[in-house]
């Protein structure tokens, strides 16, 4: 008799070292139970507190990175759609700046302005500087 109460100890110590089952933590536990309190003051509870905390600092670790992950998501569709919008828009004023400085276009705005300038008659010239020397 001794030595069953002996080898039940035994296995209840080493069920002990094995450390924290979930399925310890709701035995006997009812709904009243956790309403009133007493599932905080359960013994597993208090002896496996670190490990608890651990747990409970990682989720909140994980739910801040998913939010902050999906807020940069967000926030890079928001940057795509405008700079789709801004290479259009470049695109549209380099068409504009391209047709308005055309020959064409440029002597009609001279003669809608009333300026005095005409084109050359004679092709440009490069000047040439001789050297005199050898400096």
């Amino acid at each position: 008799m001794e030595e069953n109460i002996k080898t039940e100890k035994n296995q209840e110590v080493q069920e002990d070292k094995k450390g924290f089952r979930i399925g310890d933590l709701f035995q006997g536990l009812h709904v009243k139970d956790i309403f009133l309190g007493r599932f905080i003051s359960n013994d597993i509870l208090i002896r496996q507190w670190k490990r608890i905390l651990v747990i409970v600092i990682l989720l909140f670790i994980y739910i801040s990175n998913r939010y902050t992950c999906q807020q940069k998501i967000t926030q890079i569709g928001e940057l795509q759609k405008h700079l789709v919008d801004v290479r259009y828009e470049a695109l549209t004023l380099s068409s504009k700046l391209m047709g308005s400085s055309r020959q064409s276009q440029v002597e009609k705005l001279i003669e809608s302005k009333g300026l005095d300038l005409h084109e050359s008659k004679q092709p440009p010239f490069k000047l040439v500087k001789k050297n005199h020397g050898n400096r």
